[in-house]
């Protein structure tokens, strides 16, 4: 099942938010109207607090927004291309097809973020004194102040020097700059983002003891996160530095075996998925591909109608999400089968099929290449 749906395209960037994004929400709304506001404004009523709180947490998760797109306008403004950008539990991150092509763009794309946080910080702040000024409602200018506090603490906690937050991301660049070499300045902030999780874990766990157990189990969570996400972008990374200037002719299978598109399928079964024992098999019609059937495709297919449907009536038809060149980076096939559902593409020059790539194949050069080097 996919795990997010779109939201909107701002600058041609597509925002996605994750379900998980629907826990902190719940849990920041309620906090604000059953904690934050009641406390700041005895005396008004449940309506007014879910009103307030409501409205609260939809800026809160604009302004998450606003600090992802700052980071992914000034990636666009360096031609680095853009996915697009997720919301989730723990709040929004953007997603970049390749890394900065140096750390002068690193740096730029790293400080945006903290910068509009900042910005969102002294605008909210300017409000709340505004309101207090003219004498507006009282919720109002409680609600502009505590923008105005968690815009600046989001700004903060992301200049900790731990990648892969923005902090940690500075560094990066810092130490790329000096070092003039990605993988060292990846693993050493890595590094440093591990430690910084680890004291997160720690805090959480006094938290716990002391008796604050939201905040406590929260910081946790915060810290397994931050934990996971060091670790894998430093493998990430010495990953693709490994498929550099490898295509997929380097890697691909040749000799496919390929798949009669008048044969039925409980044939189909036994001929084929059970005696060559792969995933999927390209389909030919005169000679020609025309699409790609897969065991998950035909455990679609009622049992009672194996023996009258055919291999072309389940298969997949042929498209641009279930081709490649072998003239394609490995990196590009990788982004293509990650994406097309499949984990495996046809490969094709002038509509002749030249072999396979899967994920596998590719996770053995990398494999491979990595032993070669220890």
């Amino acid at each position: 099942m996919k795990q997010s749906f779109k939201l909107m395209t701002v600058f041609d960037i597509p925002i996605e938010i994750n379900y998980t994004w629907f826990i902190i929400f719940g849990l920041v709304l309620v906090t604000l109207a059953q904690g934050f506001f009641p406390l700041t404004n005895p005396g008004n009523n449940t309506f007014i607090y879910w009103a307030a709180a409501m409205l609260a947490t939809l800026l809160l998760f604009g302004s998450l927004l606003l600090h992802e797109l700052s980071h992914s306008y000034v990636a666009k403004r360096n031609k680095l291309p853009i996915k697009g950008i997720t919301l989730f539990v723990f709040g929004g991150v953007a997603h970049l097809e390749r890394e900065p092509q140096n750390p002068n763009v690193e740096l730029k794309m790293a400080i945006a973020g903290p910068i509009c946080s900042i910005a969102l910080s002294i605008f909210f702040y300017s409000l709340t004194v505004f309101f207090k000024s003219i004498g507006v409602a009282s919720i109002l200018v409680s609600m502009t102040y505590y923008l105005f506090i968690i815009n600046l603490f989001v700004a903060i906690f992301n200049m900790i020097p731990g990648f892969p937050l923005d902090g940690g991301r500075v560094l990066r660049a810092l130490i790329w700059k000096y070092t003039n070499n990605i993988r060292t300045a990846t693993r050493i902030a890595s590094n440093i983002g591990k430690g910084v999780a680890i004291a997160l874990m720690g805090l959480g766990i006094l938290q716990l003891f002391g008796g604050a157990f939201v905040a406590g189990v929260w910081l946790i969570f915060i810290g397994l996160f931050l934990m996971e996400a060091a670790q894998m972008s430093y493998k990430q990374l010495v990953f693709k530095k490994a498929l550099v200037g490898m295509h997929v002719y380097d890697i691909m299978s040749q000799n496919v075996i390929t798949a009669p598109s008048d044969l039925t399928i409980t044939k189909l079964i036994d001929e084929y998925f059970f005696r060559f024992r792969h995933a999927s098999f390209p389909v030919i019609e005169d000679d020609k591909i025309i699409g790609v059937v897969t065991l998950h495709d035909i455990k679609e297919i009622p049992k009672e109608k194996w023996s009258s449907t055919i291999a072309g009536a389940a298969m997949r038809p042929l498209s641009a999400r279930l081709t490649t060149s072998s003239h394609s980076t490995v990196a590009s096939a990788l982004q293509l089968l990650a994406t097309n559902g499949l984990g495996r593409a046809l490969v094709m020059e002038d509509g002749k099929l030249l072999g396979i790539v899967s994920q596998k194949d590719i996770a053995k050069l990398f494999q491979m290449k990595e032993d070669l080097e220890q």
